[in-house]
């Protein structure tokens, strides 16, 4: 019984700890480290992650210039990225890859990593929102690490602002980004 309060102490202190370190993280960086620029190279594969339909728009624009041939939907049950929606911005069926099967941007790398490799292909340009930016960078260099496909990122954009006031969605937006940053960061610690 002492053992079980022990534990339980230490996991309250340790989520306590989490929520202190993300509130002054995100006091002293702001909004704005949440956002890294794109720098979209050309590329043989365009790897789009659900969550926005202007992340599979900025992909049909990006594809449209020629900057890849591939397009790979990851998490392509979610409306905003299925090969229906992604033929209908001008994107070639021939050329959709479909991932089924991330429910994160974890997985989204890491399933996308195995098609990569699986396709051979040695470059990708990755497209996210705006906010999602720092995470994103984040997960696949880690999972992308030692495979020598190279990265680069497009950023589509969203409501979310980096000026100005916070309205309540920014805050929300912010806030849940720190505490997912934060742990994804423990997580890839252990990959």
């Amino acid at each position: 019984m002492k053992r079980l309060k022990t534990a339980l102490l230490i996991i309250i202190g340790l989520i306590t700890l989490t929520i202190i370190t993300v509130t002054i993280t995100f006091s002293l960086l702001g909004r704005d480290f949440l956002v890294i620029d794109g720098n979209p190279e050309p590329s043989e594969a365009l790897i789009v992650l659900s969550g926005g339909a202007d992340r599979l728009e900025k992909a049909a624009d990006l594809y449209q210039e020629g900057v890849a041939d591939t397009v790979i939907l990851s998490n392509a049950n979610e409306p905003s990225t299925t090969k229906q929606r992604a033929m209908e911005l001008g994107i070639d069926g021939e050329d959709i890859v479909e991932e089924t099967q991330a429910d994160s941007t974890f997985e989204n790398a890491a399933y996308t990593k195995d098609i990569m490799v699986e396709e051979e292909l040695n470059s990708a340009v990755i497209i996210t929102s705006d906010f999602h930016t720092r995470r994103t960078k984040m997960t696949f260099h880690s999972m992308f690490q030692g495979t020598n496909i190279e990265l680069s990122y497009a950023v589509s954009d969203s409501s979310f602002s980096t000026e100005g006031s916070m309205n309540e969605r920014d805050q929300q937006i912010a806030f849940r980004e720190y505490v997912k940053l934060t742990g994804y960061w423990f997580r890839l610690l252990l990959v």
